[in-house]
C-alpha cells in the first residue's frame, strides 16, 4: 500500500511521533524497573536483616553461645570469672542462639532474673 496525497506528510509525522515515544519509553523502562529493583533488594534485606535481629540470629562479636544448655527458669552454671573476659560486656546465647543474658566483670546477668537483659529471648 502506497501513501499518496496530501495526508502523507502528517502520516509520516504521527507514525515517526508515536514511534519515537515507544522508543523514549522503552530506553526508560529499564532504568524505573531498576530503580524498583534495588528498592525490592533494599527492602528484601531489611526484613532479613529484622528477622535475624528478632531471632537472635545476628549476633554480636563479644558472645558466648552454651551448646549444652537450653533457656529454662534456671541459669547455667559457669565460672564467669574465669569463662569470659571480665573488662568487657559478653552476652550468652544457648545452643539454640537465644539470648539468655550476658556476663559483665565476672557476673552473670540472667536473663529471667533481670527484666530487659534480652528482650523476648534476643538481644
Amino acid at each position: 500500500m502506497k501513501l499518496s496525497g496530501r495526508y502523507t506528510p502528517g502520516l509520516y509525522a504521527g507514525v515517526g511521533g508515536i514511534l519515537a515515544i515507544v522508543v523514549i519509553n522503552a530506553l526508560s523502562i529499564p532504568d524505573s524497573l531498576n530503580a524498583q529493583s534495588e528498592q525490592t533488594k533494599a527492602e528484601t534485606a531489611k526484613k532479613v536483616a529484622d528477622a535475624y535481629s528478632k531471632n537472635g540470629i545476628a549476633i554480636p562479636s563479644n558472645q558466648l553461645i552454651i551448646n549444652d544448655y537450653i533457656l529454662s527458669d534456671t541459669p547455667p552454671r559457669l565460672d564467669w570469672h574465669n569463662t569470659v573476659d571480665p573488662t568487657e560486656k559478653v552476652m550468652v546465647f544457648d545452643k539454640n542462639r537465644l539470648c539468655i543474658g550476658y556476663a559483665h566483670k565476672g557476673w552473670f546477668y540472667f536473663t529471667k532474673y533481670y527484666k530487659g537483659v534480652c528482650n523476648n529471648g534476643t538481644w
